[in-house]
């Protein structure tokens, strides 16, 4: 008997990974979870108490990410995460553009006198305000949804290995 019909009615055999969308979810040996065969993302199988619906949650994190499979696709099991999320795009933007704004005001309020040796300084200050908070905006977002960088790549280069002429 296997995880499938021991747990569940529905069989999640051909659903894609809710993560990456590109590998399929299969029980993994010897394991009571799941797992995607191309971003190697571990997922465990929930009941909910109050209702029957069964919900596919990711094991190899923190975060509490929670999908139910409608038949078609995945869906957002846990509405406090798409509000939270919501939440977060707002926060993470505002973490972008005001530093940017604040060190873009000063330039613009206070510029410097153009004979200056260092008159580029407030311009170069502005634009590495914007690139540094937006590599650690994408670093944090990286970090929590866990995108899968390296199967991607390793996929790329497969592609581009068998597309060679012999």
């Amino acid at each position: 008997m296997d995880y499938f019909s021991s747990r569940s009615p529905i069989s999640f055999m051909s659903a894609p990974c809710p993560i990456c969308r590109h590998g399929a979810i299969a029980e993994m040996p010897m394991m009571d979870s799941l797992g995607c065969n191309f971003c190697n993302h571990i997922f465990v199988i929930e009941k909910e108490l109050n209702s029957m619906r069964q919900i596919l949650r990711m094991a190899d994190t923190i975060s509490t990410l929670r999908w139910v499979w409608n038949g078609k696709c995945w869906e957002n099991a846990n509405e406090v995460q798409v509000y939270t999320s919501r939440w977060l795009v707002v926060v993470g933007i505002l973490l972008v553009l005001v530093p940017t704004a604040i060190a873009s005001l000063a330039v613009y309020l206070f510029p410097p006198e153009p004979d200056v040796p260092l008159a580029w300084f407030p311009k170069f200050w502005a634009i590495a305000t914007f690139f540094g908070h937006l590599f650690v905006l994408l670093s944090i977002t990286q970090d929590y949804v866990q995108f899968p960088f390296s199967a991607y790549w390793r996929r790329i280069t497969t592609i581009f290995k068998m597309a060679k002429p012999f």
